[in-house]
């Protein structure tokens, strides 16, 4: 084993040096490169760069300047000083010299320095030689999608991104989409940061991709932040969204632990309470408590008075039930499946959204979409597809039952 390891050791060195250019210095430049080198040698990098300085002029051949930039390289990374380094790789660049199969790699690391000296565009050229030579997988095409997204973040007036911001962005996510393709195409996990940067870049620019985002980002990183981000931003586009419509946003939130301090939670409680659904009421304050986001007594008023009017609620289900059966549209089906949704009732709430949408009269996007929650949070997963597959239109309450049904897909998994 120790012989065969030798034996791949030498392989690999010999690689390198017919992979080395064959340099012959200019008679000018070659006292000081050799003095310049014994420096090197001697970990004077102090001495090889002054040396360097003093010898530069002197190099008149691409030969020379190659190993002129080769020395120089030592010297910035040991120095680390990521000047030198970059001077020194360009250096070598442009002397021709470089053989072809190491030119993509000087190029992302040049691409790198230029990144963190905030010099976008040259970046971008370099990571585009890169990629141009299947260079370094996914990330460089990250890299180039950051030069922009920084950019960008120069563009923001008001806390919102100006025209020309969201013009950055635009040219960004396309890089950072075909980052993860990549990456998803080498087999290996893509860093869920990728998928956050884009949602957070769509979102807020409002990019006409950031439907097409924001499926992406829930599906792979779903995490509390990323669905309230979402969820937050679809209540801002529509400001006069109905009761109903925010309740089952909110009603999502708490299924995607999304919900998050006094101020969620008193809007959760408040609108639940103004439809008329105690049951609901207590349990999400019930819910607030248990997980330490709200204080056991925030809301005391308002939970009295649900707990309170519980008793009488529930007591008249069963006539409400029995009602809705005979009468003439669905509404009263409707309402009553309301009221047992909003107690976890679960399979009693998705019977009587059946009858309502069978009776008719009612609006059936939005007793979809509520047949749709009943049956997601009874586990029934097909059925909740199907049922928020039936939401029409391009408004809110397409939105809302295009993003349970993310969640009910993503919960499922």
């Amino acid at each position: 084993a120790a012989s065969a390891q030798s034996r791949k050791e030498k392989k690999e060195q010999q690689q390198e040096q017919n992979a080395a250019p064959k340099i012959s210095l200019s008679r000018g430049f070659q006292k000081g490169a050799v003095e310049a080198q014994e420096l090197v040698q001697k970990q004077d990098f102090a001495g090889a760069k002054a040396k360097l300085d003093e010898i530069q002029a002197s190099a008149t051949k691409p030969d020379d300047h190659y190993f002129f930039a080769s020395l120089l390289l030592q010297v910035g990374i040991n120095l680390k000083d990521e000047a030198l380094q970059r001077r020194a790789l360009e250096t070598m660049i442009e002397s021709g010299m470089t053989p072809a199969t190491e030119l993509p790699k000087f190029h992302y690391f040049v691409g790198q320095f230029a990144f963190n000296a905030k010099q976008y565009d040259q970046a971008r050229t370099h990571f585009q030689q890169a990629i141009d030579a299947n260079y370094g997988g996914a990330l460089p095409e990250v890299l180039i999608a950051n030069t922009y997204f920084n950019e960008a973040q120069e563009q923001i007036v008001n806390n919102q991104f100006t025209d020309a911001g969201k013009a950055k962005v635009e040219q960004g996510l396309p890089h950072l989409k075909r980052a993860i393709e990549l990456q998803e195409a080498s087999g290996e996990a893509v860093d869920a940061s990728w998928y956050n940067k884009g949602l957070s870049m769509a979102t807020f620019a409002k990019s006409p991709s950031a439907p097409e985002w924001t499926k992406i980002t829930l599906a792979k990183s779903g995490t509390p932040d990323n669905w309230r981000l979402v969820l937050r931003m679809l209540q801002d586009e529509y400001p006069n969204i109905s009761r109903d419509e925010n309740l089952d946003i909110l009603r999502l939130m708490a299924a995607t632990k999304s919900l998050q301090n006094d101020y969620s939670y008193n809007e959760y409680a408040e609108t639940a309470n103004r439809v008329g659904l105690p049951g609901e009421v207590k349990a999400i304050i019930d819910q607030g408590r248990a997980s330490g986001e709200i204080s056991a007594n925030f809301l005391s008023d308002l939970y009295q008075i649900a707990n309170t009017g519980m008793a009488q609620d529930k007591a008249s289900l069963a006539s409400s039930e029995k009602s809705a059966a005979g009468a003439a549209t669905g509404r009263p089906a409707a309402n009553t499946g309301n009221a047992f949704l909003g107690y976890g009732e679960n399979a009693k709430a998705a019977q009587l959204y059946r009858l309502a949408l069978e009776k008719g009269g009612v609006d059936a996007d939005e007793v979809n979409t509520r047949l749709g929650i009943a049956l997601a949070r009874s586990g029934d997963k097909a059925g909740a597809i199907e049922a928020f597959s039936k939401v029409s239109g391009t408004g809110v309450r397409k939105r809302i039952a295009d993003l349970w049904t993310v969640w009910v897909n993503n919960s499922a998994a």
